[in-house]
């Protein structure tokens, strides 16, 4: 999520927005959104339903151990990211749509492990697609 929001005014300039979609509950949203500093639109989903409608896969407990993941988490800790106590779904893998209107989803990126986020540069090129 930190490499989307330090991309955020490229994102807006393409006149799209950033909405999350976290398995918690509203206070643990509240709380993250405090600590990441997180201003735009939040969405708890504690069951995972929407999670589950968008084909989102849950990890393995041995795909968290690959040397990727752990270097993924040694950089985001140098970056000053903390992992905290997991708050709902641990193994759940998220991802990332890029919606447009009429409901149309012009990407769709599932995250095959932890450490697998969208290439942004990719979520920037399908922004400008549909707004052309």
């Amino acid at each position: 999520m930190a490499q989307l929001l330090e991309r955020s005014p490229e994102i807006r300039a393409a006149g799209a927005g950033i909405a999350l979609v976290g398995r918690g509950t509203p206070p643990q949203a509240h709380a993250f959104r405090e600590e990441a500093g997180f201003r735009g639109a939040m969405y708890v989903d504690p069951e995972g339903k929407a999670y589950a409608a968008a084909g989102m896969e849950r990890a393995t407990r041995i795909r968290f151990l690959r040397p990727r993941v752990l270097m993924a988490g040694y950089r985001a800790w140098r970056k000053g990211f903390r992992q905290t106590k997991p708050s709902s779904d641990p193994l759940q893998l998220g991802g990332t749509l890029v919606l447009a209107p009429g409901d149309r989803i012009v990407l769709a990126w599932r995250n095959a492990s932890a450490e697998d986020d969208a290439p942004l540069d990719d979520v920037l090129r399908a922004l400008r697609a549909w707004a052309e």
